[in-house]
């Protein structure tokens, strides 16, 4: 199809769903640490002091937030009782305080030790040995096990850095690029938001989720179907683009990091369609001329695309896309039905009616 009449067939569409202009997004997002550690546990003492580095200083400008989870493992036979001597420190606002001299007294664990810590960061020593062995102490220790446990955590330290998982103990140095990755990550996903990838109402009651390849010669045909479903239920199906890029396709990654930076400016859909018809041009140079073509700035562009300021919001597809065991593309999830390959326009067509019909079945009659 001649992308001069794809883009026509679309702006329709465009038009009522483009997305909003790009709102500044804040530098100093605050990155989510949630850490589970024994307070026995000799590499979670090795973690301990560049934890409460990052935390209390952030690193590189980046700033965190850190939960602490009680996860004393069995083998450690000392180290439930100073779960509990944190948790009650944790009553009184404590916990970081008990949580150092815990760590820095790690051999030293005995309960008159650690009446002896809770002296020395000022508890109410009263109220500290209540709580201690309080039923209530245990449970918010038992409650922080069961949730390792549903994350399978079989190891102290097992960390998670805004829902990432790591394992084992990070120096400072070896924090610091995770940390400032990840909020490059969350940056570009806050101004990259799912609203500048998606085709049709937000409020539609069905989602078409298109995981695709610009590079792939499938994902032109998948694109023209579902290009067809929008036309026939223009007020009943949204249509939100997911990267997948494929490594046996060379220049797949770097376009898909140029559609997004289109998709910064509002510019996505014109974008992906042109490349889907000209997949022969995917160079670095073809990109930014397209760009140029479509009324953006290209030398912003090109200087977006040689420091892979996107890359990362192309990497949260593909991760998500594999957690949910997507492997090849086009994959096209029609609330969570699942078409591989190119879909037959009947099939989706049936999957659509299917869940239009149980929407209507489950709602209230009206009088």
């Amino acid at each position: 199809m001649n992308v001069a009449l794809l883009i026509l067939l679309v702006a329709a569409q465009l038009a009522v769903s483009a997305p909003p202009p790009v709102t500044p997004v804040a530098a100093e997002q605050v990155v989510e640490i949630v850490v589970y550690s024994d307070f026995q546990c000799p590499f979670c003492g090795a973690f301990a002091a560049p934890l409460r580095e990052v935390q209390k200083h952030g690193v590189d400008g980046v700033k965190t937030s850190v939960r602490f989870k009680h996860y004393p493992l069995v083998i450690h036979p000392k180290a439930l009782l100073a779960h509990q001597a944190a948790a009650a420190a944790a009553a009184q606002g404590k916990f970081w305080e008990m949580h150092d001299a815990l760590f820095a007294n790690r051999q030293n664990a005995q309960r008159e030790d650690l009446i002896g810590y809770a002296k020395k960061i000022g508890l109410d020593m009263k109220r500290f040995l209540k709580d201690l062995d309080s039923d209530r102490v245990k449970a918010l220790i038992r409650a922080d096990q069961a949730d390792g446990e549903k994350l399978r955590i079989s190891g102290t330290p097992t960390f998670y850095v805004n829902g990432k998982e790591y394992v084992g103990t990070k120096s400072l140095a070896q924090l610091r690029p995770i940390l400032v990755g990840e909020q490059r990550r969350a940056r570009v996903l806050a101004e990259i938001a799912e609203g500048r990838l998606s085709l049709g109402p937000a409020n539609a009651p069905i989602a078409l989720e298109f995981f695709a390849d610009l590079q792939s010669p499938v994902s032109r045909p998948a694109a023209a179907v579902l290009k067809e479903i929008l036309g026939r239920y223009p007020e009943d199906v949204r249509v939100q683009f997911r990267n997948f890029p494929l490594a046996f396709h060379p220049q797949a990654a770097l376009a898909h990091e140029a559609a997004m930076t289109a998709a910064r400016d509002g510019k996505f859909w014109d974008f992906a369609f042109y490349v889907l018809e000209h997949q022969e041009s995917l160079h670095e140079q073809d990109l930014i001329a397209l760009a140029g073509k479509l009324g953006l700035d290209e030398t912003a562009f090109a200087e977006a695309l040689h420091q892979h300021r996107y890359a990362a919001r192309v990497d949260a597809d593909l991760q998500a896309g594999r957690a949910r065991g997507i492997r090849g593309s086009p994959v096209i999830l029609v609330n969570d039905k699942r078409i591989d390959g190119v879909p037959s326009l009947d099939t989706l067509i049936t999957y659509i009616e299917e869940e239009l019909a149980a929407r209507r079945a489950n709602q209230p009659v009206k009088p």
